[in-house]
């Protein structure tokens, strides 16, 4: 008796939830874009970002209400997407809006295709372009924080790249992006924190330094760089300055011969540069002459060496035949 009663309630449980499973109502592809084209749906977003311009948010809401389910949930869509195509600005009141569709659980589903198998989506995917809005808006304060602190002095680098691990990778991009933004002044006073302080226990990464190197054409930041563990990036630049073939850029690409790992590299740039400057030759021909005194005397050790072997062999043959 007791079983039976634990089934029915079970059953009675797994039933309540079914309507929860098989809400969303599946559509065809052509009807889809059937809606999206609706001209009264199309003008009723027109009205709203009216509305939003405004920052009525209020009547925004209330719009909505006054709509089927199926048409709210094009309009969201169609509103969304008209947002995040002007770059309308963040408010408080548009921001919560916007936040609010991320909350909401698209009910209309389409059915996709694959190699043997069907999967469901939704036909008015608004969340996600609402999340894509959160994230624009949430970058371009990140970037007006940036550089309102750049431009105040404010910004330690050490500080701001160093005290989050986790958005380390994330601010270094923001960073490299914004730098040509800053004004002369504020790129000076960051340039200062590397080249006029002990920065042996902490190292800005190297796209950083190369990007900085750039824009400001100090040579301190270069001798960083160059002093710097050779990759990617610092090859990369060393291109483009051979690319630039000024007389700056001809000598940061010497100067760069002095890091063992970009060396070769260096050196194979300067000797394709043409026309071949006097300074450049003499630079060259100096290192090829002391790639040839190194390898004289290392021939003359090695033959040293042989010789003090074969000795060496000698006497203890004739110290064995005696």
């Amino acid at each position: 008796m007791q079983h039976g009663m634990l089934s029915s309630l079970l059953l009675y449980m797994s039933l309540s939830t079914l309507p929860i499973l098989v809400s969303a109502k599946e559509m065809q592809s052509l009807e889809v874009e059937q809606w999206l084209q609706d001209a009264y749906l199309v003008n009723t977003v027109s009205k709203l970002l009216e509305d939003i311009s405004d920052d009525d948010i209020k009547r925004v809401k209330y719009s909505l209400t006054q709509l089927t389910a199926l048409q709210q949930e094009v309009v969201r869509l169609l509103l969304l997407e008209q947002l995040e195509q002007q770059a309308v600005p963040s408010t408080e009141k548009l921001s919560s809006f916007v936040q609010s569709q991320m909350g909401l659980t698209p009910k209309y589903q389409i059915l996709e295709y694959g190699d043997g198998y069907e999967f469901s989506v939704p036909a008015f995917n608004f969340p996600v372009v609402a999340s894509r809005i959160l994230k624009r808006w949430k970058l371009e304060r990140e970037r007006k924080e940036l550089a309102l602190q750049a431009e105040r002095y404010e910004l330690n680098l050490k500080i701001w790249l160093s005290e989050k691990p986790q958005l380390k990778k994330s601010r270094e991009a923001l960073l490299i992006n914004e730098l040509e933004h800053f004004s002369s002044e504020a790129l000076n006073e960051l340039t200062k924190q590397l080249t006029c302080s002990n920065v042996t226990s902490w190292l800005p990464s190297t796209p950083i330094v190369v990007r900085l190197a750039q824009l400001t054409g100090d040579s301190s930041v270069y001798d960083m760089l160059w002093r710097m563990r050779a990759d990617y990036h610092g090859q990369t630049e060393l291109l483009r300055l051979s690319e630039s073939g000024d007389e700056f850029s001809l000598q940061q690409m010497m100067n760069a011969t002095a890091n063992p790992t970009l060396k070769p590299y260096a050196m194979k740039l300067l000797a394709d540069i043409e026309p071949m400057s006097l300074e450049v030759k003499q630079f060259l021909s100096g290192k090829t002459a002391h790639l040839k005194r190194a390898w004289v005397v290392k021939e003359l050790t090695d033959q040293i060496d042989n010789a003090r072997f074969d000795t060496a062999v000698s006497s203890k043959k004739k110290a064995e035949d005696n």
